[in-house]
């Protein structure tokens, strides 16, 4: 595939291209789904193909292939040329792709068991078993739904800088979802677990016990009442300190977004946006969780972010148009969710640093308020800094105990205000569960955590 690579990306060049650059990627995965007790998807996926950029006086054309052959790519490199040829008569901002030192790497990741290696008849008996699990617990049980899902792909990266980089990527995917009923009120209960690597993780205590913790949550929100609506003191858990971080900051500090106006920390670098207390990462670089890599999708050797540093706001997001119009080193935050998409700016693990508090001292200093965890769905406008996120549960605060089980609650503000507003950080770092983000049509795995943190004057509402 290397040669392959080289000689399009010459192709390029010699039609007129300032910059040019592909991934070619082959694919295969698994995606199965069972709901109350029937199979309703059973997939095998195989996927290959190129997809290049060209790149000429400040504007990109894209074109994509199936076929992997020479003559394919050249005919892509073509089309990408000619794209970007008639849109930079239509590009409003002129710059160039800051000249890169040129990356020659082979990177795979970690895996004990490969997923091909299992067979589809065990992974469905492992799906059909996380769903019994649910359904056999109580008779308020009324539906459930397991799924799991991995990917084994090669990837290979180049760019007309001399950068090649191949990388054998596999992550594995089990997620459980209970929904109980009883006296007209539904309520859900969820669980997942995932990481790159292989297929030994669904032979772990944890990917067993998925489908009982789902139906746990489900039956005990039974017992919950709707949650009071007004501010209080709140402490979140580490799933919704992820999420925060994530969703209602990390968005705001992607550059494509930045240089777009869409986010409320625009010029705000070396500006205090969060309490001294907080300092706010994005790390793919961290192994064995769900957002890692070595090497984003531009060839750029991925990085540590410190986003916030003791409530300082340091840096964004990049990628290699972003960097290059604001004169900054490659940032390696570029991703596709495959060869037929361009790479965009994402997060891969995304965390609030821990503090120096013990999680017990958060609650014993607390005379009235509410424990919030998990997520459930919400929103963020960017712009703004807004957002408002569903929790799973919640559970009244007195004295330092909690008590009372809530339902259908919510949190809502604006991040910056939010951030300001937290009164103490706990050490009991944890990553929250696995997931994908959304973003521009595209998805791509990420993960986010942090500590239980304790937040004054946050809003609280009750959704159905």
């Amino acid at each position: 595939m290397e040669d392959l690579a080289e000689a399009a990306i010459r192709h390029a060049l010699k039609l007129g291209a300032e910059f040019a650059d592909l991934r070619i990627e082959s694919a295969n995965g698994t995606n199965i789904v069972v709901m109350d007790g029937k199979t309703k998807t059973l997939l095998a996926q195989q996927e290959s193909g190129c997809g290049l950029r060209a790149f000429i006086g400040g504007a990109w054309g894209f074109s994509a292939t199936n076929t992997l052959t020479a003559s394919s790519l050249r005919l892509a490199a073509s089309s990408a040329v000619k794209m970007a040829k008639v849109a930079r008569s239509k590009a409003k901002i002129q710059f160039s792709i800051s000249r890169m030192r040129a990356v020659r790497a082979t990177e795979e990741y970690r895996c004990k068991e490969k997923p091909s290696d299992v067979s589809v008849d065990e992974k469905l008996s492992y799906a059909l078993s996380l769903d019994k699990s649910m359904s056999s617990t109580d008779a308020r049980i009324a539906s459930t739904s397991s799924r799991y899902d991995d990917l084994e792909a090669e990837r290979v990266v180049a760019n007309s800088f001399g950068t090649l980089v191949r990388t054998k990527e596999r992550w594995v995917l089990a997620a459980c979802s209970a929904w109980s009923k009883s006296e007209g009120i539904t309520q859900r209960g969820h669980a997942s677990t995932g990481s790159v690597g292989g297929y030994e993780l669904m032979r772990g205590d944890e990917a067993a016990d998925l489908g009982t913790r789902a139906a746990a949550q489900a039956l005990r929100l039974l017992d919950a009442k709707p949650v009071p609506a007004g501010k209080f003191t709140v402490i979140i858990d580490n799933d919704m300190t992820g999420v925060l971080a994530h969703e209602a900051f990390g968005h705001a500090c992607e550059a494509d977004g930045v240089l777009a106006g869409s986010s409320v920390v625009e010029g705000r670098i070396g500006q205090k946006v969060a309490g001294d207390e907080i300092s706010l990462i994005d790390d793919p670089t961290i192994g064995d969780t769900f957002g890692h890599f070595s090497f984003d999708w531009e060839g750029v050797k991925a990085n540590k972010h410190v986003l916030i540093e003791k409530g300082i706001l340091k840096a964004y997001l990049h990628n290699i148009e972003t960097s290059s119009r604001m004169n900054l080193p490659p940032g390696g935050s570029a991703r596709s969710q495959g060869h037929n998409n361009v790479p965009i700016i994402r997060m891969s693990n995304t965390y609030v640093a821990p503090g120096d508090m013990k999680k017990d001292e958060l609650f014993e200093e607390l005379k009235r308020g509410l424990l919030m965890q998990g997520i459930q769905y919400g929103y963020v406008e960017s712009a703004k800094g807004q957002f408002m996120f569903k929790c799973d549960e919640a559970y009244e605060i007195t004295n330092g105990e909690t008590g009372q089980i809530y339902r259908d609650a919510s949190i809502s503000g604006v991040i910056l205000e939010v951030l300001n507003n937290v009164e103490g950080l706990a050490n009991d770092f944890l990553f929250g569960d696995p997931g994908f983000c959304g973003k521009g049509g595209q998805s791509a795995r990420v993960a986010d955590g942090g500590p239980h943190m304790r937040v004054a004057n946050m809003v609280v509402g009750g959704l159905a």
